[in-house]
């Protein structure tokens, strides 16, 4: 039987698996973030960002990744791979739970990232997810998404176990305003801390405010446009000494330190 890819943590993250689909592909409400990567040349295409009132725009942090042919190649047999679950079976929906269940026994983690790339593409594969979570108690999984239609949808399916953030600059943002009391996580990205002191707003550095109850932010980072507003942003914090982005090397170092 065919498995699923999880990645053992990365630069930002350690000590979980993460599940990954191709960027902006398998995302249906991406807005100002959307980026995608042609499956078979590499080829970057950021130049797809819709504008949001009061939302900068930047590119896909994770898309970038694919530009490598391992990276690229292991999302899309993710995708395929469910969605063959899918079709294959008039219960799509535990078709693909039963795929995710499988792919999840070899690995001891007890703490899931549902996509540093990619989104809940359909409400059959959120389904799928939450039917994991109930039948994955001992495991806790989370996501941010911008599919809050299918999350509106699901709410009051949504186990303890699995926390959703509403990711700020997606095409259904509108969903969100009178409905604080069911997306009470959401993630705005930011290009300095000083943006995000003005809106109150806590910056997560390592996704611990993704189990919190409150509004949080990220700040921008990553490999963005030549000469575009987020690139600049990232270039004053270098110039500064501040934050511009995760490095694995720097994360193993701090873990070494004795204290």
């Amino acid at each position: 039987m065919s498995l699923l890819k999880f990645s053992h943590g990365n630069a930002k993250l350690a000590n979980r698996l993460i599940f990954n689909l191709p960027a902006g592909y398998a995302c249906p409400a991406a807005g100002v973030c959307k980026t995608l990567v042609d499956r078979h040349t590499g080829k970057v295409n950021d130049n797809l960002a819709l504008p949001h009132v009061g939302v900068a725009d930047y590119r896909c942090f994770a898309a970038m990744a694919e530009t490598r042919p391992n990276v690229r190649d292991a999302r899309w047999y993710n995708w395929d791979l469910l969605k063959d679950a899918m079709y294959a079976s008039y219960e799509g929906a535990e078709s693909m739970a039963d795929l995710i269940i499988s792919s999840l026994m070899p690995h001891k983690e007890d703490l899931v990232r549902i996509h540093e790339s990619g989104d809940f593409w359909t409400e059959l594969y959120l389904m799928a997810w939450i039917t994991v979570a109930r039948k994955e108690p001992n495991r806790t999984f989370y996501a941010y998404t911008k599919s809050l239609n299918m999350w509106l949808n699901l709410a009051s399916e949504i186990p303890n176990n699995l926390f959703l953030t509403a990711s700020i600059g997606g095409l259904l943002d509108s969903l969100i305003a009178g409905r604080e009391s069911i997306f009470i996580r959401r993630a705005y990205v930011v290009y300095t801390e000083e943006e995000a002191a003005a809106q109150g707003l806590e910056i997560d550095h390592d996704d611990s405010h993704c189990f919190g109850d409150k509004p949080f932010a990220l700040l921008v980072h990553g490999s963005q446009r030549a000469g575009s507003a987020a690139s600049k942003a990232i270039s004053l914090r270098k110039k500064a000494g501040g934050f511009t982005g995760y490095n694995i090397n720097k994360r193993k170092a701090k873990a070494n330190v004795k204290i």
